[in-house]
């Protein structure tokens, strides 16, 4: 039995009646939580390494650009098979400023589609996390015509950047591809802005990465200090890094248990707002982008990806119906209608607005029908397959345009 001594020993005492201070409570409680953040960021750090591909150096895949909000992170590497190379092309090998002799040389432009990106879909994530580099579409065009043009060294090079829009093109053109004198410029776009349906829709205004910018350097808020901080952890934090990526789907489950009523989306009101927008948004970017090519002399070809929701003679698997009830959730009433009229809308502008510039339009919307297995990863990114049929109908199409720029350049340097 303790004695009357040990039982009105005061709080803080030791058995030998020493007191413990507070000031090595405080630095013992601050070194068992530093003890703990480094045992997570550790267990962190191995985790992403083991199952996620980290390379130790990199964790984001894109970082900040001055002029077009993002760029792909020099250098990055997911293990899995993700590299980018100094520049932020999607590409193991450096493409030298000074073009090698006799060399022809593409440039693959685009969003997320173009760039390889895995499925952002839930479940899509879980069969589709990445897309190595060589299963994307610049590896399967660059090998398509080299096997077309055997005598031709032929470069693809891939310079998408997942979320971009066609107005970023004209200013990845200025910023940084005309710099290495390319020959042709293919762009594969559609989903992310040739289907606005909003009222006054404004590409530059409306592209949802403008939020960042206007939170952090609009007036000081708690907000704004609050999100940089938390961002910098992100960004800096392994531990922070992998509890953000883990707990996303969760914050969705739990937005999702009270779900909102689905707005309903009156299909001929945004086939008109379509029609405006268009005028002033993406087909003035795309005539843009044609004017300054052909000024240039390279050859402009202008892609409409394809999409889950458009109808066509791909017979969707049991994965991908799931995915496309999905997209039918999250979207508004009327959607897949609005977007099988609209896809008829978009493609005979683009055609109108690409001949008027001699540049070559190529619809892609439904030429997936011969892949009996995956073609969609989700709503508009693609698996392997699909990556190759895109890939082999883009190059069918250019092969003979390159023969004959090459032809061309070849007679003339004769002639001089």
């Amino acid at each position: 039995m303790e004695s009357r001594e040990a039982i009105n020993r005061e709080p803080g005492s030791t058995r030998s009646g020493r007191r413990i201070s507070r000031r090595a409570l405080v630095t013992g409680l601050l070194l068992t939580v530093l003890a703990c953040s480094l045992l997570l960021e550790l267990c962190s750090y191995v985790y992403l390494r083991v199952a996620e591909g980290y390379d130790g150096q990199h964790l984001m895949m894109h970082q900040f650009d001055d002029y077009k909000n993002i760029h792909p992170t020099p250098g990055y590497q997911d293990t899995r098979g993700v590299i980018h190379n100094a520049q932020g092309f999607r590409r193991a090998e450096d493409v030298a400023m000074t073009k090698p002799s006799g060399t022809y040389r593409i440039f693959l432009m685009g969003g997320s589609t173009a760039y390889g990106l895995g499925s952002l879909s839930p479940q899509g994530h879980q069969k589709y996390p990445v897309l190595k580099n060589s299963e994307t579409i610049d590896h399967y065009l660059e090998s398509y015509l080299k096997d077309l043009l055997p005598s031709r060294r032929i470069e693809v090079i891939n310079a998408a950047i997942p979320s971009h829009s066609s107005h970023h093109h004209l200013i990845y053109l200025n910023q940084t591809i005309l710099k290495y004198r390319p020959d042709m410029v293919v762009f594969v776009d559609g989903y992310n802005d040739y289907y606005p349906w909003e009222q006054n829709y404004d590409q530059f205004r409306d592209y949802p990465y403008r939020q960042w910018s206007h939170l952090y350097l609009d007036e000081p808020s708690l907000k704004a200090w609050a999100g940089y901080t938390g961002f910098w952890l992100y960004r800096k934090s392994h531990f922070v890094y992998l509890a953000g990526k883990k707990l996303r789907p969760l914050w969705w489950a739990i937005q999702n248990l009270r779900p909102q009523p689905r707005r309903e989306l009156n299909v001929e009101e945004a086939l008109h707002n379509l029609e405006l927008n268009a005028e002033g948004n993406f087909l003035r970017m795309v005539e843009r982008d044609a004017l300054i090519l052909n000024h240039e002399g390279i050859v402009p070809v202008f892609t409409l990806q394809p999409d889950l929701l458009f109808e066509q003679r791909k017979v969707l698997t049991e994965f991908e119906q799931r995915l496309s009830a999905e997209v039918d959730q999250a979207q508004p009433i009327n959607y897949r209608q609005f977007k099988n009229r609209a896809r008829s809308f978009v493609t005979a502008k683009l055609q109108q607005v690409t001949t008027a510039q001699g540049a070559p339009f190529i619809d892609m919307t439904d030429i997936l029908g011969e892949i009996k297995d995956d073609a969609f990863t989700d709503d508009c990114h693609l698996t392997p397959p699909a990556n190759e049929t895109v890939a082999q109908y883009i190059g069918h199409r250019i092969a003979p345009l390159i023969a004959a720029s090459i032809e061309k350049k070849e007679k003339g340097g004769r002639t001089s």
